[in-house]
């Protein structure tokens, strides 16, 4: 099962006007999925201290699961688990995965990059509307954010298990050298991230090209 989210030709020919082009924030999703980027670096957290991460607040490595504070390991289904040389290869993740508690202020993970990468995937698990990824450049800069309901599999709220967990590929027209994942709500569960450098090659260029073209011939006809 695999979607895309659409990007709006507005936004796309803001891409063209100095002074206020941002990123494009290109995201697709599988339940059972794989990075889509191949030769990608991988994480898979389960090494004590890993070293793109940083955790404040109330984020946290974990294994396992816990209800009562409702932590729910993501679900693997499809070839998730053996791209990552996780097990089992279905069913709820029993090795460590990163924990972010959304009902406590400034709990946040964070993930950072020696080298400005351009696509980020993720094994994202029950996910809710309102967990987010803020991406920012190496000035600092925000650049773009995917929240839950950004995700085009997702069927909302901390639902679990299969129904509920996809892999994410995100893919950044601007360079990003660091990720914030954060929620307002109960938890949010990451765990295999993919990144590289790959500079990404969008259809919305071609869009972008029609419709300068369009308000070419616009100005021609006005004159």
């Amino acid at each position: 099962m695999k979607k895309h989210l659409s990007i709006s030709i507005a936004s796309i020919l803001a891409l063209s006007i100095p002074g206020i082009a941002k990123a494009q924030l290109y995201v697709t999703a599988d339940i059972g999925g794989v990075p889509t980027v191949s030769g990608a670096t991988l994480e898979n957290f389960n090494e004590q201290s890993p070293s793109i991460l940083t955790l404040s607040g109330a984020a946290h490595l974990l294994t396992g699961a816990n209800y009562g504070v409702a932590y729910v390991p993501p679900y693997f289904s499809g070839s998730t688990a053996a791209f990552f040389g996780e097990s089992p290869t279905t069913g709820l993740d029993s090795s460590q995965y990163v924990v972010v508690e959304g009902q406590v202020s400034n709990s946040s993970a964070t993930l950072s990059f020696a080298t400005p990468q351009h696509y980020l995937g993720l094994l994202w698990g029950s996910i809710w509307r309102t967990d987010s990824l803020t991406f920012y450049d190496s000035a600092n800069n925000v650049i773009g954010t995917v929240l839950g309901t950004d995700v085009p599999t997702a069927v909302f709220d901390g639902q679990v298990g299969l129904i509920n967990t996809s892999y994410v590929n995100i893919t950044s027209t601007t360079a990003f050298s660091r990720v914030v994942a954060t929620s307002a709500n109960n938890s949010f569960e990451f765990d295999d991230v993919a990144y590289a450098q790959v500079v990404p090659e969008p259809a919305s260029l071609s869009l972008l090209a029609f419709g300068m073209f369009g308000i070419t011939l616009l100005r021609r006809r006005q004159r």
